[in-house]
């Protein structure tokens, strides 16, 4: 009798581990699960291929904030940069103007001095991230509001969207799907075989610790919010592609989406932790319960609120497996 009792203890302890260590899955299953009971369509193959198609753009962003997040650091910019990169490729290629290859590479250089610039006032100026991006994230949308007017401008060059936007691959799997899983394997060997994921780690974890260690911090911090222009470029194509055009205000929800995905995934908020595997199942939850409340009808500020009770769900088991860890 006194084992059983011993027994049951330790077997709710055991069973809440493996609840809160594979929280991003059991939050994915369950929303799939619950959508699909109100709405079988949800799971019927055209949707979920739909799921994975919009929420490309979104994890390409992800994974570049997951760099940005485990560092301690955050982008809040993202979305602007991408709506910046719409707007200055289809106004390059408008009329012939200039050769799509060309527009991209400048297209690309911009959007890593965006990036750059980000991590340049924050590492020389002394500014926490979240200020820098949050005055940035204005600064840049505002750019792309004042070269458009606030007006779309189209794109009507051949094979840009089938390449980038509404493709598919052997005529079922969207092309944007395909780009944001090789992006995806490529941040996965980055971020966790390479010196510089062991560096953005390592700096996250414990930041003077790093410094004596040798690790040029700056050079590391500047490096990783090049790359989330990068990754802001590549979906800033993506959205102009779905789109057929650069809209100025395109990616508004983008930096809180990837966000919100990131954490859903078990990166730690203070940084030193993360995962791409979670961020591509948080990013998996972020636009299974968009598609899943649309089908629902339900409107854009229940959306967001939603999302918003999920992650804060999502940050307390967090807490509960670090206090567990302890």
């Amino acid at each position: 009798m006194h084992a059983n009792v011993e027994t049951a203890p330790k077997s709710r302890t055991t069973f809440m581990k493996l609840l809160i260590r594979y929280r991003t899955l059991v939050i994915l299953i369950v929303l799939m699960t619950v959508f699909s009971l109100l709405r079988p369509v949800f799971i019927d193959p055209k949707n979920l291929l739909a799921i994975l198609k919009n929420m490309s753009y979104v994890l390409v962003v992800g994974l570049g904030m997951t760099f940005i997040i485990t560092l301690g650091g955050l982008d809040l910019s993202v979305g602007s940069i991408a709506a910046v990169v719409g707007v200055t490729f289809a106004m390059l290629v408008r009329g012939g103007t200039m050769a799509p290859i060309p527009a991209l590479l400048i297209v690309l250089v911009l959007s890593m001095l965006l990036g750059f610039f980000n991590g340049f006032v924050s590492v020389k100026g002394k500014i926490e991230p979240f200020l820098v991006t949050l005055a940035t994230m204005n600064i840049y949308r505002g750019l792309a509001l004042t070269l458009t007017k606030g007006k779309p401008v189209p794109i009507v060059i051949p094979h840009f969207a089938d390449i980038f936007g509404n493709g598919r691959l052997f005529g079922v799997i969207p092309t944007p799907v395909i780009i944001s899983l090789v992006i995806f394997a490529i941040s996965w060997f980055v971020y966790t075989q390479t010196k510089f994921g062991f560096f953005v780690r390592s700096i996250g974890g414990n930041q003077e610790a790093s410094r004596v260690a040798g690790i040029e911090i700056s050079k590391v911090k500047l490096a990783a919010y090049t790359m989330s222009g990068v990754y802001a470029f590549i979906s800033g194509l993506i959205l102009a592609a779905l789109m057929n055009s650069g809209l100025p205000d395109a990616g508004r929800d983008l930096a809180l989406d990837a966000i919100s995905g990131v954490i859903l995934g078990g990166t730690a908020l203070l940084g030193g932790v993360g995962t791409m595997w979670g961020t591509l199942g948080g990013c998996l939850i972020i636009a299974s319960l968009n598609n899943g409340m649309s089908l629902l009808g339900a409107q854009y500020h229940v959306q967001i609120l939603v999302k918003g009770l999920v992650i804060i769900f999502a940050v307390l088991m967090d807490n509960a497996f670090k206090s567990r860890q302890r």
